[in-house]
């Protein structure tokens, strides 16, 4: 879940960048890694592995699926969005990388997150990324009435 905690970077790489959830694009061994600690506190922020600076915020809602202003889909399974240099890709097929979350070819990036919204520049491209409405029209439509409850079937 998003905390109220600001994350801002600039990144570079010789190639491009991956924008999703890391877990996706790096390696299990650099994933489980020592650049953050065990229990996961210092997760969001920026960091850096191998000589390579990356970053991380976290989505405001978890797990599930966001869009961008384009209508792209990041899949999410650690509860965060970050950036990635193509360097720290396990996976180097960009094709691969954009099925994943967006592969994009860039020197260099700007990546802010903050309560659950991201704004990525990477090269001339801008995307905007907002987790925190996405289940706000959901909620209006559910009729809690239509569903029983729990003691129906027992």
């Amino acid at each position: 879940m998003a905390t109220e905690k600001k994350v801002q970077a600039t990144l570079k790489s010789a190639i491009g960048f991956y924008i999703g959830d890391v877990c996706y694009a790096m390696s299990d061994e650099d994933y489980d890694g020592k650049w953050h600690k065990d229990d996961y506190s210092d997760f969001e922020g920026t960091h850096e592995l191998r000589g390579h600076r990356f970053a991380i915020g976290g989505t405001a809602y978890g797990d599930g699926e966001y869009e961008d202003q384009f209508g792209h889909c990041y899949g999410v399974d650690s509860g965060t969005i970050g950036i990635l240099p193509y360097e720290l890709c396990e996976k180097r097929n960009p094709y691969e990388l954009d099925k994943l979350g967006r592969f994009v070819r860039a020197m260099t990036a700007t990546f802010t997150a903050e309560d659950g919204e991201f704004d990525i520049k990477v090269g001339s491209e801008c995307y905007h990324i907002n987790t925190n409405d996405e289940y706000d029209d959901d909620e209006e439509d559910y009729d809690y009435n239509d569903y029983e409850s729990d003691e129906d079937y027992d």
